[in-house]
């Protein structure tokens, strides 16, 4: 009754006249109980002509009058009151004509109305779908409508089944389709819509059947199910949404198993059949696999970084990045190797070779390492780790240590030619900058060995406004923290105390950060101090930080996260992952000390280390030599007295070292380590390979204005039109990615003017570092969607768009109009 009288104040909203006939007498008391001051109601009873001159003669001719007639609507040629009734509207109370006539929508939709009468049940509906209806729709564009306000999304056919995918994924069996659309009768309607753009057309369809082949038709294995190209518009888009990727996922691992995938890759050896397939996540556990396999087979270091390539914008390449990132460095770590010349006509000679290059091969094999270990997969990779664990230990580690070593052997003293002396590091470096009346900030990170601060100065000079240059000194011996920290001091006189080797300047402790406070303050006029980095970390910028930087020139912070980790028996497997760790602190450090307004940094280390991620055998243990006492021992140094020559170990007395005392230091040659039980033996310092005693200095600058850009990237090759489901263009980065060129990634599209996207959304990352022209052209294929097919004789536009560093905001890029221009044969099924 409340729905009637709803209705019939809604019709007078837009009508001044109203007839209701009732011959059933059934809404009577509905014409009775209706009340509204604006409203005369009269009752048609053999009094027609009367009840005209009323309306016509005796009334306003606003007034508004509900006629009511308990009788069937006479014929037109019988009706007397026939030009009042097409002046004003026709009222019917059955469930089809109500929500007709509450959707303000012709009698032409009523048969609409009558098909899916239970949708009208729930007055809810009826509103949300009064808000869609537009004036030009159809019956199918209602219907649409409808099925979009009981699945509780967009109008479009796409997003509902987004909707009941997410809905099945937890429960498989069930029909979401049937349980939402059933009721109102539309399941038919629904994926009749469904096959029409997807090409899916069983004899009875269902969420279950639909899912099957839809990832069939994704797998390049299965030529089966031949789908519609917006089938692979759709699945880009369920793969891509944040809100929707769950169910995929979920979707995808159960089709993997009941489709058998693995079983049908068995016989496959090129990664490269599956294209940029990722439809299953067995694609890139086979990827990664027969990679692997490419790469024991020694195959091209070209074909196998095009492999790897390949796979980079894969759904599931995150879950596998760390396992490609392992082979990218176990492919340069090989490349490296092959072409390294490791000769050394002297140890200057040496220590600027690997300053220079040889480095390179400690970051492939530190990398490789870590990704090794993020990635977890032990028996995928075990041939590759091998493979790489002997490779850097005899073709590198190995030679490039015992040739070293001959050369250290023969020295009287430890000195390499012209090679800076860490103790020189402050006078020549630091006061360098304070005399020119600049203040600087040192940063001391225990065990930055050369190859990893590079590795660090590489990545902060890629970002905006950072500069930085590195330099290289010789580390004093014993390469351990102790001495190491105080050759970083200001002094001249630097003594070891044999018993438990602390170290003091000038005959001041150097032990600790009071120690190296006292002996910075004393040298500077109180204008230098020492803080660790957590403290320097949590101060206030401007309450505390900049305080510090107004009162000292001179401020060390010393961190420690590498030998902290490293030096652990328990923990040492985990160097790799501290290297890690301490860039992300230095990165922190060095943007914090930025933003206190200091401009001159430079990163520094105490010493290096040598590091092996296999287990080392006994056999690479080396013996102590004979001595009259010892002092202290060390994996990779001994002190102690009268030490007798053996051809394992290198002994230099302290004043040879530069040091004041009446002892002696034995050094195990190459990689050899004294034994010391419960210390570890992967992670080791102390010693004189070159991965020990090159220390770095890296010079480190914020500028004040920008100094960073982004690569830039054209069209080639867009044809005038495209005239099939799909276009292939070209994309040319203009040159390659460096230190100050960063990557830039794009979507690539087909939109129309009015920003409907057309196709597929394919993610372009430009970031090659290709010298060669040829390499950074890429060929890529866009599907377009059915969406396009409204477009038809349309120009439209072939986008890359690209969202703005730091924001959520997309904008375009580039742009070049296409035009679509299907022939008219596309337009039919085939027969």
């Amino acid at each position: 009754m409340k729905r009637i009288h709803d209705s019939l104040t809604d019709l007078f909203r837009r009508h001044r006249l109203i007839f209701w006939y009732d011959d059933a007498k059934e809404w009577e008391s509905a014409f009775d109980s209706f009340e509204s001051e604006e409203v005369e109601k009269l009752r048609l009873a053999d009094n027609d002509f009367g009840i005209k001159v009323h309306v016509l003669a005796e009334s306003p001719k606003d007034a508004k009058f509900l006629i009511y007639a308990p009788a069937a609507r006479p014929d037109d040629g019988e009706n007397w009151l026939l030009d009042l009734v097409l002046q004003g509207h026709e009222f019917k109370a059955d469930r089809a004509s109500l929500a007709v006539q509450e959707l303000g929508v012709s009698y032409d939709f009523r048969g609409l109305a009558e098909q899916h009468v239970g949708f009208f049940r729930k007055a809810e509906n009826t509103r949300r779908l009064k808000e869609l209806i537009e004036s030009d729709d159809e019956v199918e564009d209602i219907r649409v409508k409808m099925m979009a306000v009981l699945a509780g999304t967009a109008v479009e056919i796409d997003g509902m089944l987004l909707k009941f995918l997410d809905a099945s994924a937890a429960e498989p069996l069930l029909d979401p389709v049937v349980d939402c659309l059933g009721p109102a009768d539309l399941v038919i309607a629904f994926w009749r819509d469904v096959g029409r753009l997807f090409g899916y057309a069983p004899q009875e369809p269902g969420m279950r059947d639909f899912v099957v082949e839809l990832f069939r038709g994704a797998n390049p294995l299965d030529d089966g199910v031949p789908l519609h190209p917006h089938a692979q518009v759709f699945l880009q888009r369920w793969k891509d949404s944040k809100s929707h990727r769950e169910s995929f996922k979920t979707w995808s691992g159960l089709m993997e198993r009941e489709l058998h995938i693995k079983d049908r890759l068995s016989g496959i050896e090129n990664p490269a059949r599956l294209g940029k397939s990722d439809a299953f996540e067995v694609f890139e556990r086979f990827a990664v696999h027969r990679i692997c396999t490419a790469f024991q087979r020694g195959e091209r270091a070209s074909d196998l970084r095009q492999w790897i390539t390949a796979r980079r914008q894969s759904f599931w390449h995150e879950a596998h990045r760390h396992g490609y990132e392992a082979l990218d460095q176990a492919i340069e770590l090989r490349e490296l190797l092959e072409g390294a010349e490791l000769g050394m006509e002297s140890a200057e000679a040496g220590f600027r070779r690997y300053t220079k290059s040889w480095w390179r091969i400690d970051t492939a094999y530190r990398r490789f390492c870590y990704h090794q270990r993020k990635y977890g997969q032990v028996n995928v990779m075990e041939a590759v780790v091998e493979w790489v664990e002997g490779s850097y230990l005899n073709n590198f580690l190995l030679p490039l240590s015992d040739r070293w070593s001959d050369l250290v052997v023969g020295m009287p003293s430890w000195q390499v030619g012209s090679v800076p002396a860490q103790r020189s590091f402050y006078p020549e470096t630091i006061k360098a900058v304070t005399g020119k009346g600049q203040k600087v900030l040192v940063i001391v990170s225990d065990a930055l060995r050369f190859e990893a601060a590079a590795d660090f100065a590489e990545r902060l000079k890629s970002e905006n406004r950072w500069t930085t240059g590195i330099e290289a000194m010789l580390a004093s011996l014993p390469s351990y923290t102790q001495l190491g920290m105080a050759s970083l001091l200001p002094g001249s006189g630097f003594a070891i105390s044999a018993s438990d080797a602390t170290v003091s300047v000038d005959g001041r402790s150097a032990t600790g950060l009071e120690g190296r406070k006292d002996i910075l303050g004393r040298a500077n006029e109180g204008r230098a101090t020492a803080v660790q980095a957590e403290h320097f970390l949590e101060l206030n910028s401007k309450t505390e930080g900049r305080p510090l930087m107004k009162d000292h020139d001179v401020v060390y912070v010393f961190h420690n996260v590498i030998d902290k980790i490293g030096d652990q028996s328990t923990t040492e497997a985990k160097t790799s992952d501290a290297v890690e760790q301490c860039f992300e602190e230095l990165e922190q450090i060095v943007k914090k000390a930025a933003s206190i307004n200091w401009t001159t940094m430079v990163l520094t280390a105490d010493h290096g280390f040598l590091f092996q991620q296999n287990q080392l055998h006994e056999g690479d243990a080396a013996a102590f030599p004979d001595a009259e006492e010892w002092l202290n021992k060390n994996r990779r140094f001994a002190i102690g007295k009268g030490i007798s020559d053996s051809p394992a170990v290198k002994v230099f007395a302290a004043e040879a070292l530069g040091l004041e005392g009446d002892w002696q230091v034995a050094f195990p040659r190459s990689l050899g380590r004294f034994p010391r039980q419960g210390s570890g033996k992967r992670y080791v310092h102390g010693g004189f390979s070159l991965q020990e005693v090159v220390v770095p200095i890296v010079k480190i600058h914020k500028a004040r204005s920008d100094d960073t850009r982004r690569v830039e990237v054209e069209f080639m090759r867009v044809p005038a039109k495209v005239t099939t489901g799909q276009l292939s263009l070209s994309i040319y980065q203009e040159e390659p990615v460096s230190a100050k060129v960063l990557p830039r990634q794009l979507k690539l599209g087909v939109y129309a003017k009015d920003g409907t996207v057309l196709s597929e959304l394919k993610t372009l990352a430009c970031d090659s570092t290709s010298e060669e022209t040829r390499a950074r052209e890429t060929t890529h294929v866009v599907v377009l969607s059915a969406a396009a097919d409204g477009y038809n004789d349309q120009t439209v536009e072939v986008r890359l768009e690209e969202t703005l560093p730091g924001t959520r905001q997309t904008v375009t890029y580039r742009s070049q109009p296409i035009k679509i221009q299907k022939p008219f044969a596309s337009d039919f099924d085939d027969f």
